[in-house]
């Protein structure tokens, strides 16, 4: 195989999510190094030399570029380097800042972390855990990463939404009746650039006390709701000005497809969706449910995936305004991760409280907050990015302290 010579064209979907990458980062850990790391994707490529993890990542072209041995070996002294000083939070901030690139999986490893930033086009927060699971787990044992690929689907997508929504007229009106954001109304604006960033906190009381609230208050509600619900009201008494109109919340579709197909991209999409409350998680948590009941989310992504068959693929996303309004009003983007206890056996060098287990992305809207919730052995995992040149570090980072401190408090507050 020549350095260049096999390729294969990303799918639809692949291709919807191009333009997006996020980043990863878990430490303390023991026994992992750059070059364990590296050895552990050379053991990869030469078992699979067209697994996407150790393929090029041609943006021009969408698709996967498939290197030899050679080329590889030093491809991968680019995509995996040390972290030269930094810590953890300043790894993830250098990768979270750093240009797109070729790499679908580009790495920091620091003395005990390893920070990953990831294209989207590889995979959500499901195909990613695995990677980084047994990236991780390879490089500390020394051994060849061992990653299963799972077997192409391409027409899955239309599939379980033809069994959704088209062959069931009582779920027409609904199904295809697809969430817009209200647009914007004109205002006076001022210069701005962009200066992403993001805060972070963990707790291993905060679940306990949602759980309390919840089933004195809330029964059935999820901790994610209660999380979001929190935050958002956090936000208000910190005089942030959110809009609690509504806000994007990402739901995970693989729970439409049939069983025994496993989806190894990403699978999952963001909806505008408006509850009647936002501080209230009872209210967001019925949104919630249903509309995963008559699921709008397979049109929504039937809709992207046609756009870029017919309009191509975007390939990176567009720059950033050099305006903004002068008032600004926080909109929220809500990601539940989900539990993480799969990292359970990762070589960590602390107990459960005190592992930091990161999920950022490296993309917001200017007036954007975007929320990730993660759950890893029972401590809850809080990551907040935005820009920081329309809000100010030390609000967000309060705020995500007073959702771990007392979550109860800010919800009840609302009532």
């Amino acid at each position: 195989m020549s350095s260049a010579s096999l390729a294969t064209r990303l799918t639809t979907r692949e291709r919807v999510w191009l333009q997006f990458e996020y980043i990863r980062s878990v430490g303390p850990l023991r026994g992992v190094t750059v070059e364990s790391m590296r050895s552990a994707l050379v053991g990869l490529h030469a078992a699979d030399p067209t697994h996407r993890a150790v393929s090029r990542l041609d943006r021009a072209n969408a698709q996967w570029v498939h290197l030899d041995a050679a080329a590889f070996a030093r491809y991968v002294e680019e995509a995996v380097t040390d972290a030269d000083g930094l810590d953890i939070v300043g790894a993830t901030a250098a990768l979270q800042r750093e240009p797109r690139a070729h790499h679908p999986v580009r790495m920091l490893v620091g003395p005990d972390f390893v920070a990953l930033k990831i294209s989207h086009s590889y995979g959500d927060a499901g195909p990613v855990n695995a990677l980084l699971h047994e990236l991780v787990k390879a490089a500390a044992e020394g051994r060849a990463a061992s990653i299963r690929p799972s077997l192409p689907h391409r027409g899955a997508l239309l599939k379980a939404w033809f069994k959704e929504i088209v062959r069931k007229p009582d779920r027409w009106k609904q199904g295809l009746n697809l969430p817009r954001p209200p647009r914007p109304t004109p205002e006076p604006q001022r210069p701005w650039s962009d200066d992403i960033t993001w805060r972070t906190t963990h707790s291993a009381e905060a679940l306990v006390q949602m759980r309390k609230w919840r089933d004195e208050n809330a029964p059935g509600v999820t901790t994610s709701a209660i999380t979001f619900a929190a935050f958002a009201a956090a936000l208000r008494d910190l005089g942030a000005n959110p809009n609690l109109s509504g806000g994007i919340f990402l739901a995970d579709a693989r729970r439409f497809l049939d069983k025994g197909v496993d989806i190894d991209s990403d699978f999952c999409m963001g909806m505008w969706l408006s509850p009647e409350d936002m501080t209230d998680p009872a209210t967001i948590h019925r949104m919630l449910k249903a509309e995963l009941a008559v699921p709008r989310i397979l049109s929504v992504m039937v809709l992207e995936e046609t756009k870029i068959v017919v309009g191509g693929t975007k390939s990176m996303p567009d720059p950033y305004p050099t305006e903004i309004a002068e008032t600004v009003r926080a909109r929220h983007t809500f990601s539940n991760q989900g539990r993480h206890d799969g990292l359970a056996d990762l070589p960590w060098a602390a107990e459960p409280a005190e592992r930091h287990n990161f999920s950022v992305p490296t993309l917001c809207e200017p007036d954007g907050v975007a929320l990730a919730t993660s759950e890893m052995n029972g401590v809850l995992h809080l990551d907040a990015t935005f820009h920081a040149s329309t809000f100010d570090p030390s609000l967000m980072a309060k705020a995500l302290e007073m959702v771990c401190t007392d979550p109860a408090g800010l919800i009840m507050a609302s009532r």
